[in-house]
């Protein structure tokens, strides 16, 4: 009886330490924080040309590198960019508001692989605090935002997962594929 009763505690605990790797069951955590992340594989693809296929799928996903791309370091094989996009967050069932969706892109590059992290969601949306007052901007880490308002976040939650996974898939796709060669300046600079 007791080892039955010890077997039911330490699956007890164990259903709500994996219960733990997801916010609302839904978005990915790791150390406590939404992240994304993975190591990718690409046999026979140099550390160059991954890098190459880096910045054009920067380019081609946010219109222009310079504005996103925080650290370019071609040597030791590391990018990182800030990127948004927008979510539609339903208030109440007749109320909606866009919610940009800040995060951090993080890209390692070897030899024949590469590691991408997302991570450092910020949610950010514009509001009038009262009549009187200016336009302000909220920025509320997303493992934050909202909280006690579960049914209303899974949905947003969501559809944040589901622009993510595009993400990453638009990622995989550009580091499988090659690209033209005046794409990318041989010095990482955007191309006009």
């Amino acid at each position: 009886m007791k080892k039955l009763f010890f077997l039911f505690i330490v699956l007890l605990i164990s259903n709500e330490v994996l219960a733990q790797d997801k916010l609302l069951e839904i978005l990915p955590l790791k150390n406590g924080k939404v992240t994304y992340s993975d190591v990718i594989k690409l046999q026979g693809i140099s550390k160059d040309e991954l890098y190459k296929r880096v910045k054009h799928w920067f380019i081609n996903t946010y219109n222009s590198g310079k504005d996103v791309i925080q650290l370019d370091d071609k040597e030791n094989g590391e990018i990182i960019g800030m990127g948004c996009f927008k979510a539609l967050w339903m208030v109440r069932f007749y109320t909606s508001q866009n919610v940009n969706v800040w995060k951090t892109i993080k890209i390692q590059i070897k030899d024949d692989r590469y590691r991408y992290e997302i991570t450092d969601f910020k949610m950010r949306n514009y509001y009038l605090p009262s009549p009187n007052a200016s336009l302000t901007d909220v920025g509320i880490p997303l493992e934050e935002w909202n909280k006690g308002h579960d049914s209303s976040n899974k949905k947003i939650y969501s559809k944040i997962n589901a622009q993510l996974n595009a993400l990453i898939k638009s990622l995989e796709v550009a580091m499988k594929s090659n690209i033209p060669t005046n794409s990318v300046a041989s010095n990482g600079a955007d191309q006009p």
